[in-house]
């Protein structure tokens, strides 16, 4: 009697561990199915959701919880606030973590290449900055709004402007998304020098060039050409290094791209097309080959005061130069290169250097270390252009 009283103790207990187990591996099976995990030891759900941004645009994870922690595998493609907005920076994936006491999620990040083309940007003061799209949104039909109008301001037009050195947020938003600009503020330097570099690249000057500047931890500007397809990798070093891309145009015949504004809007947009599919990166700042004060589109009456004027509208900004190496002209020699930018350098304004990245240009070479160096020891700070940067223009005569 008391054996049989002992077995069905232990029938009973071995009965109700199948019944647990059974429900453990149906909870399983259900959270399986919704495209969930168990964690059992901790009792925590995880789920996965696929979130889709375009370029600087902000919006809230959906299913956030209060009080919950978030974090971003890759702050450089997307950030997230404590509240649960996330920011796309980058183009690319990544993956924000939410953690509750009750739940992880795991969302996954695609941030597009089109959008808003500024998600985080630094500027001096006094600057300005038009805001644009690489999508057919504009400007002038977003709604926007500045977080420190002592900082930065911005119009209804989007065109911002620097106030005072520090952080600001500017908002803008179309009726269908809201997009931010994390916006860096600094103090204007007295003395600078803004080195820039036409006609590349090429293997023989421009990989040169680079590593001079990477030696002197200087930032510059490359007015680029469309490259052969085996000179990309050097197109994708200006960027990766921090130097600005800049257009000179698809083509640098005189005799085709100043046949009218159509043209010459299509040789820059080529260009800028191009830049864009192939690196994702979105250009405004362009040099007229010939500078705006060239006479070698006399050919076509008037061409470069209506290009001029049109310029902004496109969503272009154009420089041209106050200081001349004349590496494609006059200077023979280094010798003469560097001189001949250094005598013209001026203290209190910005110094935008003209020279060359054409195949072969020795004399830049062999005077660019030098004239870095100079600069530092008199005061100059170099800097590259960027879409805010004051321009300089030549006077028009065509």
């Amino acid at each position: 009697m008391k054996k049989k009283y002992v077995q069905g103790i232990l029938f009973g207990v071995l009965f109700a561990t199948a019944v647990s187990c059974s429900a453990c591996g149906g909870k399983k099976d259900e959270a399986k199915k919704s495209g969930e995990t168990v964690n059992a030891k901790e009792n925590v759900v995880k789920k996965k959701e696929a979130v889709k941004l375009v370029l600087s645009e902000a919006k809230s994870l959906p299913d956030k919880v209060k009080d919950a922690e978030f974090s971003s595998a890759d702050k450089k493609i997307a950030t997230v606030t404590k509240n649960g907005v996330v920011h796309g920076v980058k183009r690319g994936k990544t993956t924000i973590t939410m953690k509750s006491d009750k739940e992880v999620i795991h969302y996954q990040i695609k941030v597009a290449k089109h959008g808003m083309v500024y998600p985080k940007f630094t500027m001096l003061t006094g600057e300005h900055l038009d805001m644009q799209f690489s999508t057919k949104v504009k400007a002038k039909n977003v709604r926007w709004s500045s977080t420190n109008k002592k900082i930065a301001t911005i119009n209804k037009k989007g065109k911002m402007v620097a106030k005072k050195r520090g952080n600001v947020i500017i908002k803008g938003n179309d009726g269908k998304r809201t997009y931010v600009s994390k916006i860096t503020v600094k103090k204007r330097p007295k003395n600078i020098v803004y080195l820039t570099f036409d006609d590349g690249p090429n293997s023989y000057t421009t990989p040169k060039v680079l590593n001079i500047l990477k030696k002197n931890h200087v930032k510059a500007t490359f007015f680029e050409l469309r490259p052969a397809s085996y000179d990309f990798k050097f197109t994708k070093r200006v960027i990766d290094e921090g130097h600005t891309l800049a257009l000179h145009g698809y083509k640098h015949k005189y005799y085709e791209i100043y046949k009218s504004e159509k043209v010459y809007k299509g040789n820059l947009d080529k260009l800028r097309n191009l830049f864009f599919k192939k690196f994702g990166v979105w250009c405004t700042v362009s040099r007229f080959p010939g500078g705006s004060s060239n006479t070698v589109s006399r050919y076509n009456k008037g061409i470069m005061t209506r290009l001029t004027k049109k310029l902004d509208g496109w969503g272009y900004h154009y420089f041209d130069w106050n200081v001349d190496s004349e590496d494609a002209g006059g200077a023979r020699n280094p010798q003469q290169t560097f001189h001949n930018v250094t005598s013209e350098l001026c203290k209190g304004r910005g110094n935008v250097v003209l020279m060359h990245d054409f195949y072969g240009n020795d004399k830049t070479i062999n005077a660019l270390d030098k004239m870095i160096k100079y600069g530092k020891k008199h005061g100059y700070v170099f800097l590259p252009i960027t879409a805010s940067t004051d321009a300089v223009h030549h006077g028009v005569n065509n």
